[in-house]
């Protein structure tokens, strides 16, 4: 029997165990998926937003071979002591997908979509996934992650040079003395911090902030400065979010390529997006191959783990050039993924863009 629903992913990751389960320490790696002690984690291909998941529970293994119409199929051995459900990084339950019940099980996970939104924060459902378990004997502690089929390009297993690799052990806030400190992403401090920001300053969203998702990362950072973007005209906002790429590829040096700069010329001339940021790998693929670009970890804003800064950088171009995207959506989207890019350094953006920006008039 099959059950569905949507879960938001975050960071790239939804998960399938019990949702208090550490997923920090797999005892096995795949492309799609990795397997720990009571949970899978799941590698999107969008970095947040909704994707649409099943789970199918069997009584004995299926006889049929793997679908082909699937872009990746992985198999697994996962063992629980709790009832497991399918869930989103922060522990949010997917409430229309029934619980398995605890037990070890032989699982077999699969995607389609990952390419089509490589790296970006969606609103619409661009990815499917189906887990089909049966049960069986095999101890965890044994349990490897076999790819069955991939004709995917998302996390491939060709080794990047000198990628680091994000944490989320920990994640970001500053302690009574303003100092940059790191806590436990469900730390108590944690909370409290994002109690704070889901405030948005004080005041509800307005109805067309409302609408952008990414106004929710960025007005409890500052919803002085979010209303002042909101209040201007269509063009000043296109211009607000050309100044917000310009911060975060010179803050990534992105702008020591001189690919990237050309892009940069041509968004100012008011060219379309290049082809090789809007669904499509090739843009992150030219930062990690250009030797110009070093890939460097920054800190997350307050109470998020720490990011790619160099990706992030990427995003806000890609996030902010989209044809369909409304001059304020492009503006928060803009301003969301540059603030991601200075991270825990955000007040600098701002008060950069309080002084460059509304300080006096600038065309960019």
């Amino acid at each position: 029997m099959q059950s569905d629903g949507v879960v938001q992913v975050d960071h790239h990751q939804f998960s399938f165990g019990h949702p208090t389960v550490d997923t920090l320490d797999p005892i096995a790696h795949g492309t799609l998926i990795d397997v720990g002690d009571g949970a899978v984690s799941f590698y999107t291909g969008i970095a947040y937003g909704p994707v649409r998941v099943g789970v199918e529970l069997l009584d004995q293994p299926p006889t049929d071979a793997p679908q082909e119409d699937w872009e990746v199929i992985e198999e697994t051995t996962l063992s629980a002591t709790h009832a497991m459900v399918v869930s989103a990084a922060d522990g949010t339950v997917c409430t229309t997908i029934d619980p398995v019940p605890a037990g070890t099980y032989q699982v077999r996970a699969h995607a389609r979509g990952r390419d089509s939104k490589y790296g970006l924060d969606v609103d619409q459902i661009a990815e499917d996934y189906l887990i089909c378990l049966w049960p069986t004997s095999t101890r965890t502690t044994d349990a490897q992650v076999r790819t069955l089929h991939k004709v995917d390009s998302a996390w491939s297993p060709e080794p990047q040079v000198d990628r680091p690799e994000p944490s989320r052990k920990y994640v970001y806030i500053r302690d009574e003395s303003g100092e940059v400190i790191t806590v436990a992403p469900r730390s108590r401090e944690a909370l409290a911090v994002r109690s704070v920001l889901h405030t948005f300053g004080g005041t509800p969203l307005t109805p067309a902030l409302e609408a952008i998702y990414a106004a929710r990362n960025v007005a409890g950072l500052d919803r002085d400065l979010v209303d002042r973007v909101e209040a201007l005209d269509d063009a000043r906002q296109r211009v607000f979010a050309r100044w917000c790429v310009h911060q975060a590829w010179e803050r990534a040096g992105l702008v020591r390529s001189p690919w990237f700069r050309d892009r940069l010329a041509e968004m100012d001339a008011g060219h379309p997006a290049h082809p090789d940021f809007i669904a499509s790998t090739a843009a992150r693929n030219r930062i990690d191959a250009d030797p110009r670009i070093r890939l460097t970890l920054v800190s997350g804003l307050p109470a998020s783990a720490e990011l790619v800064q160099q990706y992030e950088a990427m995003q806000a171009y890609a996030r902010s050039m989209y044809s369909e995207a409304t001059p304020l959506e492009s503006a928060i989207e803009a301003l969301r993924h540059t603030a991601q890019t200075y991270g825990m350094d955000y007040p600098e953006l701002f008060a950069r863009a309080r002084s460059d920006f509304f300080g006096h008039h600038n065309t960019r």
